[in-house]
């Protein structure tokens, strides 16, 4: 993905989440405010100093949605991360289109590589699909609808 298309991505969001893992291999995220620099093909994080996420793999989410938590657009991408003296870089490697970002597929493409993701996870561990109780989650939605 060309820089100055993903900078516009970013604009429209208020921060980003960056998450990798800690020195202990814990998953680690952190809000954030990351720069597209041109000049080296990477996004620049200014980290909290408390914050300690180790180079190597390293992922970025950015959403938004009302206070209803409807209007959802969000995006996705995967990479490294690496780190230069008083800044990280983060060199992208993937970018996942998220609910309302890329037209009519996003959407789309979200769920269908959720659902390529369910069917795998439970086939790995021989478990049949779930059902859903429609009927009761109708019943739950109700007291929404009238919000």
């Amino acid at each position: 993905m060309e820089n100055t298309k993903l900078e516009g991505y970013l604009r429209s969001f208020h921060d980003a989440v960056l998450t990798g893992i800690d020195a202990q291999g814990y998953p680690v995220s952190v809000r954030c405010h990351p720069q597209v620099d041109e000049t080296e093909q990477v996004l620049r994080v200014h980290l909290p100093v408390d914050v300690q996420i180790m180079p190597g793999p390293a992922g970025f989410l950015c959403h938004s949605h009302d206070e209803k938590l409807w209007q959802l657009k969000s995006f996705s991408l995967q990479g490294t991360l690496e780190h230069q003296e008083d800044i990280s870089l983060f060199h992208v490697q993937r970018f996942l289109p998220g609910m309302n970002m890329a037209g009519a597929p996003g959407p789309l493409t979200t769920l269908m590589h959720a659902r390529r993701t369910m069917k795998q996870i439970l086939r790995k561990r021989g478990l049949p699909q779930p059902s859903i109780p429609w009927d009761q989650m109708k019943q739950l939605a109700e007291p929404a609808k009238r919000l």
